[in-house]
């Protein structure tokens, strides 16, 4: 993994096994995003092996390495999306309803996944 001053191997790895294939280019991506947003950034979960990613019933994007979910909210939560999309993230999930502790940014950098959503592209949880 990449070197750098804000995620750790750990944060960015599977929460079931450890293992961590985040693509070095979508890391580089978001240390520019922490950079720009200059403030910490509480990652939810990045990559997910195939089998911890089948048993959230999730789609396939946390599998590929090349995406993240960061714990922000309200005014924050707007302004890390307009640095994200400016720094090429393509996809963009928003979940900020409920306890505010629940809340998070999906940021991933995908051109396509096969029967999934086009790319750019911004949903709702």
């Amino acid at each position: 993994m990449l070197q750098n001053d804000y995620f750790s191997e750990s944060e960015l790895a599977c929460r079931c096994c450890g293992k961590n294939h985040f693509k070095d280019e979508t890391l580089k991506r978001l240390i520019r995003v922490r950079e720009r947003f200059g403030k910490p950034m509480v990652i939810n979960s990045g990559y997910r092996c195939p089998a911890h990613n089948k048993r959230l019933n999730a789609t396939m994007t946390h599998a590929t390495g090349q995406a993240v979910d960061i714990s922000v909210a309200v005014g924050r939560a707007h302004e890390l999306m307009k640095v994200a999309l400016e720094e090429g993230f393509s996809g963009i999930g928003v979940k900020q309803k409920g306890p505010i502790k629940k809340r998070f940014i999906h940021l991933d950098d995908l051109d396509s996944i096969p029967g999934e959503r086009a790319r750019p592209t911004v949903w709702s949880y």
